[in-house]
């Protein structure tokens, strides 16, 4: 049993447990519930949530998992496109990207912060729970000094009922004695859960990253590819995290859009872009932040490459390129304000892909052309 797979565990048993002992201590738990029905069932809610949220966790983290190891086994039909690991999915599939050291140091950062982002939803209900434990007990106090002083101020003691009205005026100190401590109670048990659940999902997340590093510096190291050539145009040219993520919406809207992804390639050197194919020879070509000067000279040297190695076949070429403007500078070259404006131009443009078995057989042979040509093109010039 991996180490994953024992954290899930873990997580599984521990709610049952709990859940086990709610319902054999049933009447003590609903007696300390509704001592305070408003805040206690605001405690038990968010416990419920941030139960909730560590198991979605979990379950998300779990195809992450095993598209790692079904990678690194050689399994490239796995079907399913990693979200956290996306970074390394897109590298892995650019056969024109060398990783070198700086590539993996980068990488791992990527993985690392999208990481952290997945726990800091349980640290805030933890310590939410904390909150609603401690506004609980003050809550309490306050009822409590409250209802003694107004005792003492209303009590007769020459009243012959004087003990009858002591014991009917104590109602009101007790019941915030009894918030306090409920909602104490609760608002600890529903943290220490949380922050436990919480816990072996970070494990989990810990062991997905110790396995990603482990098989990314095994591949670095066997890379034949590695020359001082590659990387230092790897050390010229460093993608930072806020470019990668728009390399990845545009990696998602041209899937979602049903075009398939040919390469990952970087114009001039430096700007990364994804190479998405579509039938009836479409290709498209989205990058960000390129000048529109590189941008022509790009189309115009994929057009000249087309143009002397086919004859009688025209592909279509568009360029699309996310940098703040919306605008066309010719039919095949696109600027779009962001990344939503990209989406729904492609919206309107989706792929229909081939079906019967021709169609198939030359699309592949398309892509394969592209495949090359892009190779060719766009190889680090050394």
């Amino acid at each position: 049993m991996t180490k994953f797979h024992k954290n899930f565990n873990i997580m599984s048993m521990f709610t049952a447990v709990l859940l086990a002992v709610i319902l054999f201590f049933w009447r003590t738990f609903m007696n300390i519930a509704v001592a305070n029905v408003l805040l206690n069932g605001i405690i038990i809610g968010t416990t419920i949530f941030g139960i909730v949220i560590c198991f979605a966790q979990m379950f998300k983290l779990l195809p992450e998992y095993r598209w790692l190891h079904a990678y690194f086994k050689g399994v490239a039909t796995y079907g399913f496109i990693p979200t956290i690991l996306r970074p390394v999915a897109m590298t892995l599939n650019n056969r024109h990207t060398h990783i070198t050291t700086t590539n993996l140091n980068e990488l791992l950062e990527l993985v690392s912060s999208r990481i952290e982002e997945e726990r800091d939803s349980v640290r805030y209900i933890t310590n939410t729970l904390i909150f609603l434990g401690l506004l609980g007990t003050f809550w309490g106090l306050i009822l409590t000094i409250g209802g003694f002083a107004e005792l003492l101020f209303t009590l007769d003691f020459e009243s012959a009922s004087v003990m009858q009205n002591m014991q009917n005026g104590m109602a009101v100190p007790l019941s915030g004695m009894a918030t306090a401590f409920t909602s104490s109670l609760l608002g600890l048990a529903g943290s220490l859960s949380v922050g436990f659940l919480g816990q072996q999902v970070q494990f989990a997340q810990n062991t997905v990253f110790q396995d990603l590093t482990d098989f990314m510096t095994k591949y670095t190291l066997q890379s034949p590819s590695v020359t001082p050539q590659t990387i230092e145009l790897a050390d010229k040219a460093p993608v930072t995290e806020a470019v990668y993520s728009k390399i990845t919406d545009i990696y998602d809207i041209f899937t979602k859009s049903g075009y398939e992804i040919c390469d990952l390639i970087r114009i001039d050197g430096k700007h990364p872009a994804v190479v998405a194919l579509g039938a009836d020879e479409k290709l498209f070509i989205g990058t960000t932040g390129v000048d529109d000067e590189t941008l022509r000279n790009t189309l115009k040297r994929i057009q000249l490459c087309f143009a002397d190695t086919l004859e009688g076949i025209n592909i279509n070429t568009k360029i699309l390129c996310i940098d703040g403007t919306e605008s066309n500078l010719d039919a095949d070259i696109v600027h779009f304000v962001s990344t939503d404006a990209m989406n729904k131009y492609m919206a309107a443009h989706k792929n229909i892909k081939p079906k019967t078995k021709t169609d198939i057989e030359n699309f592949d042979a398309y892509a394969e052309y592209i495949s090359a040509a892009m190779e060719y093109l766009f190889k680090p010039r050394q």
